[in-house]
């Protein structure tokens, strides 16, 4: 481990003497190499993938949760399998981004390849496709990349290559894919079903029945402590799926919780300016009215709404979030008195849930740099780590040691959508361990094994209990949704320019319309022209050329 820190802090030193220096690193006019045939690795699919000794030399974040990279176990698995010797060169892992960029903007010699240091898509076209320093992976996968393409063809979202691909039609980096059903349908609300209960309500299905329950919330008392302090409705602007007007909104109109697109026919259109919007957030005004909507929801942060949640007297009768184990506290018996809440039927028959994406992961992927004197080798490691065999270590750690494979009469965490016992985790995610790297690395944890954890039987288990709750939200979005925009340098950067100043400026007034700050009624014809005014309709154009590139 000592070698490791010293090698971080060298790698630091070097950078520093670069900045200063500003002629910095001996390979400094290395260029890609064209051909991505190489002798010394073996065809594709074949272990080892290397004909003799080769290192390749990774950057990593600093560990905080392995004990030595060197020896540990995935690491000597890898090596064994391929017959290729891993080094690492260690990033903070508090800021890696920031490092390499400082690295790519001085010139300096990079690691063979980078892993998991949080680049984006918009970096890597940057870095790759204009200034040279990445591989263009693309001729990689055609010659080599065997389990690249199982990955593509077994994968659960077909568009995967699509995903992958930039806005000049190249993949820079393997992929951290993850196809856990969990992740996609990971907006969810929760209600106190032991007060439904003692209310003597049933279970809302509808907007209003959802009114006449907060309602009952509010004056029945169901805490019993007289004091009349329950919280019918809550949540936080920024914990997981916590905001509490998306989940209400897709009773209305299709709310994503993050770009409020939508997709009519392949013309991608906003949701905010919509009439159907403008009458879901009179509803909800008319709950804060009644005090049944939370407005505190709207500018508390998730650290304040979890010390709600956990008050020795239960206060909340229902909040919008993902995670109801870590909102409550992991092993809390107050659990159980809660149950997942189906979206709600609107006046227009509308229940949306919204869903997210499987994409497969760039700022956890690998990218191989333009100093890689072995491309090839280096892509054939990443290739072998999408393996289903490197998957399972890089996850769960040793076999039949750290997990085990399924025996007749387990259970899946997400039995209520109709997956299969894969594994059964041992090891602790997230424990000081010398099994795996921790898990944000390239790999390909397919649907099966993703949605296959066994469940441990405790019935305080927070993965089993969403698990049991994705019923109520599966395939309740629309057929087609706006999954990506791909696009240029130049577009992202006005895209995003102006997309960060209008959802700014359309979740201010969200919050203004539901607290009654602002007639909702009085004020609409002026919150459209000022987004009018502020290039709606030049973000729309830009989004729309983003969509119809990744479509085509």
């Amino acid at each position: 481990m000592f070698k490791k820190i010293m090698k971080s802090r060298v790698l630091l030193l070097a950078l520093a003497i670069c900045m200063l220096l500003s002629a910095c690193g001996s390979k400094s006019n290395v260029t890609l190499k064209k051909d991505v045939h190489s002798d010394i690795v073996t065809p594709a699919g074949e272990l080892p993938v290397v004909t003799e000794d080769v290192t390749i030399t990774m950057g990593f974040p600093e560990p905080t949760s392995v004990l030595d990279m060197d020896t540990n176990k995935y690491t000597v698995f890898l090596e064994e399998q391929t017959g290729v010797n891993i080094e690492f060169e260690f990033f903070p892992s508090t800021n890696p981004v920031e490092k390499v960029q400082m690295l790519l903007a001085s010139n300096s010699e990079l690691p063979d390849v980078l892993m998991n240091l949080k680049l984006t898509q918009n970096m890597l076209l940057e870095y790759g496709g204009n200034q040279g320093f990445f591989y263009p992976l693309n001729d990689y996968i055609k010659e080599y990349g065997h389990w690249t393409q199982i990955m593509y063809k077994d994968a659960a979202n077909p568009n995967i290559e699509k995903l992958m691909t930039s806005a000049d039609g190249n993949i820079y980096f393997m992929p951290m894919y993850v196809e856990q059903t969990g992740n996609v349908w990971n907006a969810k609300a929760w209600i106190n079903k032991s007060w439904l209960d003692k209310l003597g309500v049933a279970m809302p299905t509808t907007t209003e029945e959802f009114r006449t329950v907060l309602k009952a919330i509010k004056e029945g008392d169901p805490n019993g402590n007289g004091a009349h302090d329950e919280i019918p409705y809550t949540g936080s602007i920024n914990g997981t799926k916590e905001e509490t007007f998306p989940f209400l909104m897709n009773s209305f109109i299709y709310c994503d919780y993050s770009n409020y697109l939508l997709d009519n026919n392949g013309k991608v259109e906003p949701a905010f300016v919509k009439d159907e919007w403008k009458e879901g957030l009179k509803y909800m005004n008319g709950l804060a009215k009644e005090g049944l909507f939370d407005t505190q929801s709207l500018t508390q942060d998730t650290k304040t709404l979890r010390t709600i949640l956990r008050s020795p007297d239960v206060l909340v009768g229902s909040w919008a979030g993902n995670s109801i184990d870590l909102q409550m506290g992991v092993g809390s018996e107050r659990i159980l008195e809660y149950a997942s809440l189906a979206p709600l039927k609107g006046p227009q028959g509308v229940a949306y849930a919204s869903r997210g994406t499987m994409t497969p992961s760039v700022s956890a992927g690998g990218i191989i740099t333009k100093y890689c004197e072995n491309p090839a080798a280096a892509f054939r490691l990443m290739d072998f780590m999408l393996s289903e065999e490197a998957t399972l270590r890089a996850r769960y750690g040793e076999p039949e040691v750290d997990w085990l494979s399924p025996q007749e009469g387990d259970v899946c965490i997400f039995e209520s959508i109709g997956a299969e016992p894969f594994v059964k985790p041992i090891l602790a995610y997230g424990s000081v361990q010398n099994s795996h790297w921790g898990g944000n690395h390239v790999q390909f944890r397919h649907k099966k094994m993703s949605d296959g954890m066994i469940w441990d039987g405790d019935p305080l288990n927070g993965e089993y209990i969403k698990g049991q709750a994705l019923a109520n939200y599966i395939g309740k979005a629309p057929e087609k949704t706006v999954d990506k925009l791909v696009h240029t340098l130049d577009e992202a950067n006005e895209y995003e320019s102006l997309r960060q100043l209008i959802r700014g400026y359309v979740r201010e007034h969200v919050a203004m319309y539901i607290t009654g700050e602002k007639d909702i009624n009085a004020d609409w014809d002026n919150y459209l022209a000022e987004l009018d005014r502020m290039g709606l309709a030049r973000m729309m154009e830009l989004a729309q050329i983003g969509y119809d590139r990744y479509l085509s």
